[in-house]
């Protein structure tokens, strides 16, 4: 097995699961330690400050800094806290575009972390804590990973492509700060599993727009409220069509109402991707409308 690293995951754990597994880095503790110092109060990692230098070929190891230059990095990187190891998968390139770049976002998903691999940059803010994740428990993690990963295997390469897609995307969406963004991003999401539920004959491709997250409520058997669904694809109508967010500018508008409901988006695609994978547990056929805590185990 060839052996790859990324971070940063603030779990000093390892997981064993059918396939493959991930190991703590026996430097966890400097890692950890430059994590804590660096995040903000409000619990995101923040870009550093960068400037812009200029140096002579004469002077190589002479550097200056040109004035008006300084600005937050557009790039960032993470320390690694984990190491993966897969089975039978190729080079770490191969890995990277294929099993280990899904799995590392698989579990990002799962324990509400934004990871990355190791010589690999982020950009914008990043969520430390595990913000909302679904699960603290590693018997939990590693029956995740096991149930999930042998059915992505046996999909064709562009679906498995567009979960890893999927994933990344909705742990990036914290990223941004304004609530329009979030929401925008979180359709995408959205857009994504459905293309994803026709490509695995879920559902059925002809559906008008509107109908589409109903259908897939029905499909992975999640509860359904009409109201929030149609506000919510009034918003995105609102907001891709007439660049309206809450009958005003993005950026100037915005209210608690549609805050819960970019809220609600994110818990809705939460289950579908559970029911994309068939994971059986009763987590899904909870409100995802509610702001109270469900409990994620798998179902006995």
């Amino acid at each position: 097995m060839t052996i790859d690293y990324f971070g940063y995951l603030g779990k000093k754990e390892s997981y064993d699961f059918v396939g493959g597994k991930i190991t703590v880095v026996d430097d966890f503790e400097q890692g950890r330690n430059w994590i804590e110092k660096y995040t903000n109060r409000d619990g995101f990692l923040y870009p550093p400050t960068q400037n812009t230098y200029s140096s002579s070929p004469l002077t190589p190891d002479k550097k200056e800094i040109i004035p008006k230059t300084e600005r937050p990095a557009l790039l960032h990187s993470l320390p690694y806290s984990h190491s993966i190891e897969i089975s039978n998968c190729g080079s770490i390139e191969e890995q990277r575009k294929g099993p280990s770049g899904f799995l590392i976002q698989l579990l990002g998903f799962l324990l509400g972390y934004r990871l990355q691999f190791h010589d690999w940059w982020v950009d914008g803010r990043v969520p430390i804590g595990g913000r909302k994740g679904l699960s603290d428990r590693k018997m939990t993690t590693e029956d995740f990973l096991s149930h999930c990963f042998p059915m992505w295997k046996k999909w064709n390469p562009a679906d498995q492509k567009l979960i890893t897609n999927i994933l990344f995307m909705f742990s990036r969406s914290v990223h941004y700060e304004w609530s329009w963004e979030r929401f925008a991003i979180g359709y995408m999401v959205i857009d994504g599993l459905w293309k994803l539920s026709c490509n695995l004959k879920v559902v059925s491709e002809h559906c008008p727009h509107k109908d589409r997250i109903q259908k897939m409520c029905e499909a992975y058997k999640i509860p359904i409220n009409d109201l929030y669904i149609g506000k919510i694809v009034s918003l995105r109508n609102d907001l891709f069509h007439e660049t309206i967010w809450d009958k005003g500018q993005p950026g100037s508008s915005g209210s608690s109402d549609t805050d819960r409901h970019v809220l609600f988006l994110r818990n809705l695609s939460t289950r579908i991707i559970l029911g994309i994978f068939d994971y059986d547990t009763p987590f899904i056929k909870t409100e995802w409308w509610s702001f109270s805590s469900f409990i994620f185990e798998k179902k006995c």
